[in-house]
């Protein structure tokens, strides 16, 4: 009953603010392949093909059924939560741990998987920390001498198919199993059924790759690599947030289990994938939230899943206040919102009723969610022109070679040679321009697509009718002369006056 309160209550919450720009965008380029767009040749996405086809399902049944996409986004995800859970819960049965532990820990994964992820729900990283988790759970169950049984294969299935989706999150499920190996001595517990399932699934992930998605693998991947993965945030930036998060579960984990050496020796496979996920985290060097969740959900997992109160202490309830500090403060920095753009939807509206949109800029946020809450529909073969200012930044910031130098250089052609093709078939009635590089430093996009001399003619076709914040609105000529934009007409009634 309170997994099922922990569930609905994250339904309710989740249905009015699940859409957001990463989810929108991959919600999209899912519908133009359904549609007979090809990955790497049609439609472009910098993460590789499981990231839309993972939201593909979502798709089919709200075309099927009517029912909004991201509500069924939710829907899904709820399901796979209930699985997971069901599966660490069989996977503790067979061990014989006690119905009391079982109860706790799966109450207590139900809201770490449900609710603490606020604004990150539904996202990637989101949905393959949570089939994680059975993984890190009968490597826990190992490292205490117990046998999970043969549900352990369906949790390295679950883990092949997270780290094939995330890569970066093989260490989530590295570290606990290396730890498991050095611990037992024996190179037998890097070979468990779970473990070699999860390879099974990422090497054959890898070869539906070479043979189903060659354009992408070979064509549009070494574009990602050269000019987006090494857009990094600093280090010492990105440092502080996983030591303060480690570090406080350290101390609650101490709180908690002060009287219980067991308990806390128990708890290192979780810590280890708690260290795992800020690997992953310091790996992609982003420094977004979505990125830090692994590290944050097994964090706050590691002491509370060892809380072993017999009667009631002081450490204990020390630890209990402390942890939901805790909580709340990994809550709250998980739904901390980014707005980086002004409201559009009633300016475009007022502009064109269900416009055909498109954007020029590297923020996928400008566009996305955007196109789906104004019931437009998007023209271009991708959300974003993100390796064009990769490129543009590497060039204006390295010393390169002059293959380097070529080589960025063909991938901003290429990204020209795109927004091109967009603009000519998608003919769209509305285009929003940003005005800065990766919303660091002030950059005219309209003078970058204006510097190819066939995209300069495209764009003729569109005027500028209105500048909000750092967005310029541009739509096709006959529409911006049916409808003026305010600041004109105020201007025609001032000179009528």
């Amino acid at each position: 009953m309170i997994v099922v309160a922990i569930l609905l209550t994250a339904l309710l919450v989740q249905i009015p603010v699940v859409l957001n720009a990463d989810l929108g965008c991959l919600l999209t380029e899912g519908e133009k392949v359904l549609d007979g767009g090809k990955l790497g040749a049609d439609v472009f996405e910098l993460n590789p093909p499981l990231s839309v086809y993972l939201y593909m399902p979502a798709t089919m049944l709200a075309r099927m059924t009517g029912i909004a996409p991201e509500v069924i986004v939710i829907i899904l995800v709820m399901i796979e939560i209930a699985g997971m859970l069901f599966m660490i819960d069989r996977a503790a049965a067979a061990a014989r741990l006690e119905s009391a532990e079982r109860s706790v820990s799966t109450c207590l994964l139900a809201f770490l998987f449900a609710i603490l992820p606020t604004a990150v729900f539904g996202q990637r990283e989101h949905i393959a920390v949570i089939a994680l988790t059975p993984f890190v759970a009968i490597t826990a169950i190992r490292w205490r001498g117990l046998a999970p049984g043969p549900v352990a294969i369906l949790a390295g299935l679950a883990a092949g198919l997270a780290v094939s989706l995330k890569p970066h999150l093989a260490a989530v499920i590295g570290l606990p199993i290396i730890l498991g190996a050095f611990r037992h001595r024996s190179l037998r517990s890097l070979f468990t059924s779970e473990a070699c399932a999860a390879a099974a699934v990422v090497i054959g992930y890898g070869a539906l790759l070479v043979s189903v998605f060659p354009d992408y693998l070979f064509t549009y991947a070494p574009m990602v690599t050269a000019a987006y993965l090494p857009l990094r945030v600093d280090l010492g930036r990105l440092l502080p947030f996983p030591l303060l998060v480690i570090a406080a579960s350290l101390a609650l984990l101490r709180m908690v289990t002060s009287q219980d050496v067991k308990a806390a020796g128990d708890a290192t496979p979780w810590l280890a994938a708690a260290i795992g996920g800020a690997v992953s985290f310091l790996l992609q060097g982003k420094g977004w939230t979505y990125t830090a969740f692994a590290l944050c959900m097994f964090a706050i997992a590691a002491p509370l899943l060892h809380v072993r109160t017999g009667r009631v202490r002081a450490p204990v309830m020390m630890g209990g206040c402390a942890a939901i500090v805790f909580i709340v403060f990994i809550g709250f920095w998980l739904s901390v919102p980014v707005r980086t753009f002004p409201p559009l939807e009633d300016r475009i509206q007022s502009l064109a009723k269900h416009p055909r949109l498109i954007t020029i800029g590297d923020h996928v946020a400008l566009g996305h969610p955007l196109v789906r809450q104004i019931d437009g529909t998007w023209v271009g073969n991708s959300c974003v022109q993100l390796l064009a200012a990769g490129a543009t930044l590497l060039k204006n910031t390295s010393q390169l070679t002059q293959g380097e130098q070529a080589r960025l250089d063909s991938i901003i052609h290429f990204e020209r040679r795109q927004l091109l093709a967009d603009l000519r078939s998608g003919r769209p009635d509305v285009i929003l321009v940003d005005t800065y590089l990766l919303s660091s430093f002030p950059f005219d996009w309209l003078a970058w697509a204006n510097s190819d001399p066939e995209l300069e003619r495209e764009l003729r076709r569109y005027r500028e009718v209105e500048n909000v914040g750092r967005v310029r609105i541009f739509v096709e000529q006959s529409r911006a002369e049916r409808q003026p934009t305010l600041a004109r007409r105020i201007e025609g009634e001032e000179g009528a006056q």
